[in-house]
């Protein structure tokens, strides 16, 4: 019989991937905030993690797309 560990609820290699993705998707964002606005960026983040009920990731890529399509961020 194969238990899994506390805390892991059956995710497997779900929980990793994930962690994954939402690194490279941080460091894609950051690579594309211009320079001295990386906090403004994240206050955007966060600002459509709350209104629009966004999980971590869809809202890194939501500004990562805004960013790409010319948006610059208030500092």
């Amino acid at each position: 019989m194969i238990i899994d560990p506390v805390g892991s609820a059956g995710l497997g290699t779900a929980l990793p991937m994930r962690t994954a993705q939402l690194a490279e998707a941080r460091a894609q964002l950051r690579d594309a905030a211009p320079a001295g606005t990386w906090d403004a960026v994240l206050d955007e983040v966060k600002r459509l993690q709350v209104q629009q009920a966004m999980s971590p990731l869809a809202a890194m890529q939501t500004v990562y797309a805004k960013l790409a399509a010319g948006w610059q961020p208030r500092t």
